[in-house]
């Protein structure tokens, strides 16, 4: 302990005095205070808001006024008048700027009552850090201090054993335990990580717990995954109930049943929680009927798409067996259940429901079940937004668009998400307006106690308890001026307005639902949403049914939408300020019943382009519907900065928007279980003549939320876009001037695709077990050639075949494999009889065979010029360079590229020490796609090297040519060396030869030194 940067420190020894001082005084008036009639509240101001003061939190809020920027939130009202149960934490901690996620909860009691083993409070605590996703919680009378674990799922059979530290009032004189007590709970401690650390090291996770807690349905899961669980099963009841009163109920009514069931479940509970409702509705719930009236009652109360009238009211619906769906109310509202509704954030809610819209009800052979959508199971799952990335993405959209402005200014303007979701960017954009009016009017009113009656702010904010706070009614203007949102999918629109009605009276209480000045603005409680998030396709219009006749059926599936017909507003303004999200990532193979609509529309026809991803459409389709200089940010895979694919989608950005910022977040894991390269963009529509983008770029994958994770550039437009259209994210790129490509003076192809080379895992599972894994179809090794017995004949169609094993930079390891060699007229004479004994070989391997030339012909053959001749053997992806001349004949696989002369006056050899040169490492590095560690070269980019223009058979060429040839021979000596010695000298010749090549290159490029610098700076 005593190594800790707080050890003895001033602020150490002060709170340590000034808790000493707090001990003395409760061990003198020990009986006063263990007297029940002595009060939590008393205890708080005594005793429990000085020790944490002492701990260097401001408790008082002397320093932090603004409440909506204070690091300790204080439960004034111990418990609501007409609430049964309180529902809130005493103190939530939270550290400075983010005063959304507390960093721990600290529950207060009288006392008089024992902690010890009383399994209601330790489970109340408990509940609140679980459902809050926080890892520890506090309960305390100051007497005893207890350290909670709350990672577990609560459950009253084993709450109590969740404490992972407890202490007794005198023990905090002891200077051990109060170093302890310091070092994880002091402000200075908890913002230097302490309770991460603290969780990660001394209490950390094991199989043995794990199990002990499994057995009374707890474990180490947070609220989030478990929820989703729970709702999933709840689903799945739900759904076999219904249908057991009514099969002929078909799987999209049950669906729809089960979805709008659960909402209004949820909802209540949240209600409930909340305390704008004192009664627990759900728990006193007898029957299927009374769900019904008790719907209809909050309809009349509250509105909103959640209790809207549907068919699950009619008198026709069977609804569920009465006990089963007692039961399932008693699961959700008991005292007993994990979940509390007042601490699981919104948020948290909507990654929930946005995988729960991953899955529908199925009904297979009379059997009920739960299943992934089709596109849900192809895409590998949905994956919801981190909270860190919505926040940035809207800060620095939302957040530049309103910055300044005043409330009625804010009205004018529109955020839309365009392919919305469960709404994560609806409800972060929501929250940040409604945060920023929280502070304006907090800072515009500071001293004032009332609004003046002439004030354009009358009705917007009103005083209460000491703090100014928005009035339900602005609010919900808020949401119904400025929010937007759309979605393919109907349910995810009812779930989306769902999150957001619950946003909405996140902060409200049966209060302020009730008093008729607050709710003026409208009727009813929930404002409606059915004109600002509405269900539709994004990307194609009512003219298509111009252009095809679809039926009716696919008419609802490509559900065709209107912008400037759904938004009249909105667009009579100009189109939207901003768009923001996370827009769908699919590729067309594969998914052609999602392009195929698009492809046919006029945004298709001016956009598409082969192996584009699908999102691109949503930044066309972004542009169209913004007003100029209206924000477009988005999280997206980043491989549109360099993919062919992507050559129109930046041209279109490079023509039309202005690069505001990019952030490479590299091969962080920005997505649970989900591995890929992503980023978030930042455009303005509208072009810029000069300007720079700011691009950051992460160091630390393991952080990505973490601002201290990303380095910062600025670069300019010249240099943002380089000379093929790509995005550059180097503001030192070295360009290569006076330089042709390589396609101008050389031939090249990619080798040969087999359709299949050996048998594989999936091949032997599908078919059996006729042939081992590996056995060679058209790629065989030796033994196996030997085996078929081939004739003269034969074997001149069985090349000498490489892998990316064999080949090294400027050497080669003797190739294991062959490859029967079948183009199209060598098939024939397959077919024909000539070759008999290759003929049965490819005959008892046809079931493996799958190419369109089975099964005597391979399936995409290439020219057998780029194997006969001399040519270059090019890996299609490397960490460095490796790169070879081929004077062999050797064949290989379309994991290669194959380089041919075209041009006598460039040579081979020529080219294949610019290749392997620094200079070229540099190219492949600055132009590959990134795949690891590694470089991905497909051939269309490889055809792009830079090729200087020669002039004439110079002495510099004659140079290079001469290095490459002693270069090649030096590394074929070291292969072939057993000697440790000699191929030490070999190195070292092999270096000192390299060397010389590189500068002659970089001479004949005619690369500066300050340019060589960057480049070599590069490849460290």
């Amino acid at each position: 302990m005593a190594s800790s940067p707080y050890y003895m420190n001033d602020n150490y020894l002060e709170a340590y005095k000034k808790v000493s001082d707090l001990v003395d005084d409760f061990e003198t008036g020990y009986n006063h205070y263990k007297n029940p009639s002595y009060s939590e509240t008393r205890v708080r101001e005594d005793f429990i808001n000085k020790f944490f003061s002492a701990l260097g939190w401001d408790v008082t809020h002397d320093f932090q006024k603004n409440p909506y920027k204070q690091e300790v939130k204080l439960e004034l009202t111990q418990k609501q008048e007409g609430s049964k149960n309180k529902k809130f934490a005493d103190y939530a901690f939270y550290l400075e700027p983010d005063f959304k996620n507390p960093v721990f909860f600290v529950e207060a009691k009288k006392p008089a009552v024992l902690l010890e083993d009383n399994t209601g409070y330790y489970l109340q605590t408990h509940k609140y850090g679980w459902n809050s996703q926080t890892p520890l919680s506090i309960l305390t009378d100051f007497e005893e201090f207890i350290v909670i674990d709350c990672r577990t799922k609560p459950h009253p059979k084993f709450s109590v054993s969740t404490a992972v530290r407890k202490y007794n009032f005198r023990q905090y004189k002891d200077e051990t335990i109060f170093r302890e007590l310091y070092y994880l709970f002091s402000r200075e401690a908890v913002a230097d990580g302490s309770l991460i650390h603290f969780v990660e090291t001394q209490i950390p996770k094991t199989k043995t717990k794990e199990r002990q807690l499994k057995m009374f349905g707890g474990g180490y899961k947070s609220v989030d995954d478990d929820f989703l669980e729970y709702i999933d099963s709840l689903r799945l009841d739900l759904a076999r109930g219904f249908y057991a009163k009514d099969n002929s109920l078909t799987p999209q009514q049950l669906t729809e049943a089960t979805q709008k069931t659960i909402d209004r479940l949820v909802f209540v509970r949240f209600l409930e929680d909340k305390q704008i409702e004192f009664e627990e509705y759900i728990n006193e719930l007898k029957d299927w009927k009374e769900f019904v009236q008790l719907s209809k009652m909050f309809d009349g109360k509250y509105n909103g798409i959640v209790f809207k009238e549907s068919f699950i009211d009619k008198p026709s619906f069977g609804g569920i067996d009465k006990g089963l769906f007692q039961d399932l109310c008693y699961d959700i509202s008991s005292k007993e259940s994990p979940y509390n509704f007042n601490s699981i954030p919104v948020h948290i809610l909507g990654s929930i429901y946005e995988r729960f819209l991953g899955k529908v009800v199925s009904i297979e052979g009379g059997k009920v079940d739960i299943i992934q959508k089709p596109e849900v199971r192809k895409a590998g799952g949905v994956f919801y937004t981190p909270k860190y990335i919505v926040d940035y993405i809207i800060d620095k959209s939302v957040g530049k668009l309103i910055k300044g402005k005043t409330p009625k200014e804010i009205d004018k303007l529109s955020f839309a998400d365009i392919s919305c979701g469960s709404g994560s960017f609806l409800i972060g954009v929501y929250e940040y307006l409604i945060d920023y009016h929280k502070n304006y009017y907090v800072d515009k009113l500071e001293g004032k106690t009332e609004i003046d009656g002439r004030s354009e702010d009358l009705g917007n904010a009103m005083f209460s308890e000491g703090v100014w706070v928005l009035t339900l009614k602005r609010k919900q203007e808020i949401l119904l001026n400025c929010v937007y949102g759309v979605d393919i999918d109907n349910q995810a629109v009812e779930v989306s307005q769902l999150s957001l009605f619950l946003k909405l009276l996140e902060d409200e209480s049966f209060g302020s639902t009730t008093k008729s000045g607050q709710v003026t603005a409208f009727s009813k409680v929930l404002p409606d949403l059915t004109q600002n998030i509405q269900s539709g396709n994004s990307l194609v219009g009512w003219d298509i049914l111009n252009v095809d006749d679809y039926t009716i059926d696919e008419q609802k599936r490509i559900n065709p939408f209107s912008y400037k017909e759904s938004f009249l507003n909105v667009f009579k303004n100009g189109g939207f300020d901003a768009i923001v999200g996370n827009p769908p990532y699919l590729k067309e193979r594969g998914n052609q019943e999602v392009f195929d609509p698009v492809n046919k529309t006029s945004l298709g026809v001016k956009y598409h382009v082969g192996k584009m991803d699908f999102w691109y459409y949503f930044v066309h389709r972004g542009y169209e519907i913004l007003k100029t200089n209206g924000i477009l940010a988005f999280i997206t895979n980043s491989y549109w900065t360099k993919n062919d694919g992507a050559k129109l989608l930046r041209s279109h950005i490079n023509t039309d928007f202005q690069v505001v910022e990019i952030v490479d977040y590299k091969s962080a894991k920005v997505f649970k279980d989900v591995s890929g390269k992503h980023n978030t963009f930042i455009f303005k529509k509208g072009r810029q003549k000069n300007y720079k983008a700011k691009i950051r770029e992460i160091i630390d994958i393991q952080l990505p939320e973490i601002e201290q994770s990303y380095t910062t550039k600025d670069i300019p437009l010249n240099k943002l876009f380089d000379n093929n259209g790509k995005i550059n994210y180097s503001l030192n790129k070295v360009e290569f001037k006076g330089c042709g490509s390589l396609d101008d003076y050389y031939d090249s192809s990619v080798g040969v695709q087999e359709s299949v080379d050996k048998v594989s895992k999936k091949q032997y599972d599908n078919f059996g077990d006729t042939f081992p894994i590996g056995t060679g179809v058209f790629v065989l090794n030796k033994k196996e050639i030997d085996q078929l017995g081939l004739t003269k004949n034969e074997n001149e169609i069985v090349k000498p075949y490489v892998n990316t094993n064999d080949v090294l930079k400027y050497g080669i390891r003797e190739p294991q494999q062959y490859l029967i060699y079948s183009d199209k007229n060598i098939k024939k004479l397959i077919e024909d009889g000539e070759y008999p004994n290759v003929r049965n070989h490819l005959q008892k391997m046809k079931q493996y065979i799958t190419s369109s030339n089975k099964p005597f012909g391979i399936h995409r053959p290439r020219n057998v010029k780029y194997f006969e001749n001399h040519k270059i053997l090019c890996k299609g992806m490397f960490a460095q360079p490796e790169f070879y001349l081929d004077k062999n004949k050797m064949y290989c696989g379309f994991s290669f590229s194959v380089v041919i002369q075209k041009n006598k006056k460039y040579s081979l050899e020529f080219l294949l020490g610019c290749l392997n040169s620094e200079l070229g490492t540099y190219w492949f590095l600055t132009n590959g796609k990134k795949r690891g560690i590694g470089v991905d070269i497909g051939v269309k980019v490889f055809r792009q090297f830079p090729v200087p223009k020669l002039k004439a058979k110079d002495s510099q060429v004659k140079e290079i040519e001469s290095l490459v040839e002693s270069i090649t021979e030096t590394v074929k000596l070291k292969t072939n060396s057993l000697s440790s010695s000699d191929i030490d000298f070999y190195d070292r010749k092999i270096k000192n030869l390299e060397n010389q090549l590189d500068k002659l290159i970089y001479d004949l490029y005619g690369i500066e030194p300050d340019d060589i610098a960057i480049i070599q700076k590069n490849l460290i």
